[in-house]
């Protein structure tokens, strides 16, 4: 179980189809992880860029 002090659950709004698309692409557990480092990519803590799935 995740420490729940250390990662707060977040709120976001998307697109359904959007969300269920990036579930396709990474599977329905992975979203989050990938989200999470896209945004450790945007706020410049790593320089690696998440990859990107095949079409």
């Amino acid at each position: 179980m995740p420490n729940v002090e250390k990662t707060p659950r977040q709120t976001i709004r998307v697109d359904r189809e959007l969300w269920d698309a990036a579930g396709a692409a990474v599977g329905p557990r992975n979203r989050g992880a990938v989200i999470r480092d896209f945004l450790r990519w945007l706020t410049h803590e790593t320089d690696q860029l998440p990859e990107r799935p095949a079409k």
